[in-house]
């Protein structure tokens, strides 16, 4: 309590008790009546009442006559004098009450923070939503609408992860509200957008694109020749598939796109090896084709003019049946080379090929690796899966001159045999190998697979199902593992480092493979011997009916649960002894019997020890 004008005011921060409607009326018609001489008190402090009504605040006569003007200090209102004799702190005082109730005093007002932000803030973090989210976010608000749909958002397009979720409206209102800023264009699979009118519409927005996949897209021909003419810049297009793609696209993207890069008329049946010589010829950046299933590339001059180019780094013509052995060596040699006197070979500047795909080329035998023998000693990736005419003898010759080969696929090349992966684990990229497919390769066995596992240290991915390897090629495999090379820190400690996977083994329908080979690459991966310990690990893919075991198995090790696999191996292990041994599983099931019989009766015995009847 203090005494003010001989009256005493309650200074405690106490809740003011209820007022009628008649009295806040009168509060208000007071406040307003305050002189206007009194507002500079207003601004250096809150007020003592506050209008709930208007923004306009002034000090009330409540205030006023608790005030002695004697001193600038004492201008100030009651409350806050009393709350600086008392030590109140300031926060404190804001909320006292004379008279009033807190019913009455307007709340603050919340800042629009995303408001007061600019414009290009704002795109910038709307450039963390997906797709999907934008498009939600759009219904908001018409200024969030015009927002999510700002073209800056929109650059890189790809609808392959929606695109048989979103309707047709809001895909052309996309691509038509983004269309000047688009460069990257991913339609693959946008079937919904055959034969509408708005798909003229969207054509005609995108004029910059960069790059462009419309595989998979049933558009008519004049739709695909509308995106190519209007896009002079195309580095990349994917056409993949486009049945309307025929020769006469090939010239037209051969006069509108001088800047091409990359080219997919994969599966394109109305094309033929004719178009595809335009575009070789007149797009010189030109670095990577891919043509599977496309016809007549037994023609010189098709493969003449990738000869006399020698531009590609990438090269897939899978799958072309009229490939044949001549057309190879057309391609890597050209047409009537000139022979060198002292080895007899055909001069031609190597082949910067680094990626070729000749699988399921029926026609091709031996002579067409000998073709490729020393003429791509750049090449990484080789594909001849299918080519069931080829044998070891023009592996051997080729092998040895591919010093960089990293990926090699021999699927269904049932004439090879252990030779051929001899002469690979011996040849110079035997270090540098990380892939082979041999899968159905049916007279590949223990012998060729083992010398590849102890030659090839880089190896990643190993594919021999439905061949003649056993558990020695598995036990192999975990000793080879097991003994690579660490990275020159410390040595790894159990617990120090997270297992990773390191080679992937597929050995399902294999006959020679038994449950006791593939526990073995189970205990090795549940190993966490401090002095043996590894944590690279081996994916394993077997038959059917176990790999269900081994996929929980890894999981376990993977997140580091070591103990549980190795129960888990155990129990199987244990599992797989009583299904193959049937008088055993008899034996252990009349044990547990007795066990169980034992307890019961033990169970049923007396304080005196007799068995109760």
């Amino acid at each position: 309590m203090v005494l003010v004008n001989d009256q005493a005011v309650d200074t405690r921060l106490t809740k003011a008790p209820r007022i009628s409607r008649r009295q806040r009326f009168f509060a208000r018609i007071t406040r307003n009546s305050s002189s206007p001489q009194l507002s500079k008190l207003n601004s250096g402090h809150p007020p003592s009442v506050r209008d709930q009504y208007s923004k306009n605040h002034s000090v009330s006569c409540i205030s006023l006559h608790l005030t002695r003007p004697v001193t600038p200090a004492a201008e100030r209102p009651l409350g806050f004098r009393v709350a600086e004799t008392l030590d109140i702190p300031r926060r404190q005082v804001d909320n006292m009450s004379v008279g009033i109730p807190n019913s009455v005093r307007r709340k603050p007002v919340l800042t629009d923070m995303w408001g007061c932000l600019p414009g290009e803030v704002q795109v910038q973090i709307l450039r963390y939503l997906e797709p999907r989210e934008l498009v939600r976010c759009s219904a908001v608000s018409r200024k969030w609408h015009s927002l999510c749909f700002d073209g800056q958002l929109w650059s890189n397009l790809d609808a392959t992860g929606y695109y048989n979720r979103i309707p047709v409206d809001q895909l052309s209102k996309i691509i038509t509200g983004a269309g000047p800023f688009v460069r990257n264009l991913n339609l693959r699979g946008c079937v919904q957008l055959r034969n509408d009118w708005r798909l003229e519409v969207v054509v005609n927005a995108c004029r910059n694109l960069l790059t462009a996949s419309l595989e998979g897209c049933k558009f008519e021909q004049t739709t695909i020749h509308t995106i190519v003419s209007r896009n002079p810049r195309l580095a990349q297009l994917n056409i993949a598939g486009l049945k309307t793609a025929n020769n006469r696209t090939c010239r037209l993207i051969s006069k509108s796109c001088p800047l091409l890069e990359s080219l997919n008329v994969s599966w394109c049946s109305s094309m033929d090896a004719r178009g595809i010589k335009k575009i070789v010829e007149e797009c010189k950046n030109l670095r990577e084709l891919r043509a599977c299933e496309v016809a007549r590339f037994n023609d010189p001059g098709s493969m003449q003019t990738i000869f006399k180019s020698n531009k590609l780094e990438v090269l897939h013509l899978g799958a072309c049946e009229s490939i044949d052995d001549a057309a190879i060596a057309i391609m890597v040699e050209g047409v009537d080379p000139e022979v060198d006197p002292f080895t007899n070979k055909p001069r031609a500047p190597p082949r910067k090929l680094v990626d070729l795909d000749l699988s399921r080329c029926a026609n091709l035998t031996d002579q067409a690796l000998r073709s490729l023998a020393g003429n791509v000693p750049n090449l990484e990736a080789l594909q001849l899966g299918g080519c069931v005419s080829l044998t070891d003898s023009g592996f051997t010759a080729l092998l040895p001159t591919l010093g960089k080969l990293t990926h090699l696929d021999l699927e269904e090349c049932s004439e090879l045999t252990n030779a051929t992966l001899l002469a690979l684990a011996r040849g110079p990229a035997a270090k540098k190998l990380e892939h082979l497919q041999c899968s159905y390769c049916e007279n590949m066995g223990d012998q060729g697979m083992t010398e590849i596992i102890r030659k090839c240290p880089g190896l990643r991915n190993l594919e021999m199902d439905n061949t003649r390897v056993s558990d020695l090629v598995l036990g192999e495999a975990a000793h080879a593992v097991r003994h690579r090379l660490s990275p020159p820190n410390s040595p790894p400690v159990p617990g120090s480092c997270s297992p990773r996977v390191a080679l992937r083994l597929v050995v399902y329908d294999c006959a020679s493979i038994t449950w006791p080979g593939v526990r073995d690459i189970l205990a090795r991966n549940a190993d966490s011997t401090p002095s043996t310990f590894k944590p690279e690990l081996i994916q394993l893919k077997c038959f059917y009916g176990w790999q269900q075991t081994v996929d929980e198995h890894m999981k376990r090790v993977l997140r580091g649960d070591r103990d549980s696999a190795n129960r888990l191996e155990s129990k199987w292990a244990e599992h797989m002894m009583l299904s193959e041994d049937p008088t055993l599983g008899r034996r252990r099931r009349r044990r547990q019997a007795l066990w169980d019989d034992d307890e019961f009766i033990g169970r049923r015995r007396g304080r005196s020890g007799c068995v109760i009847c």
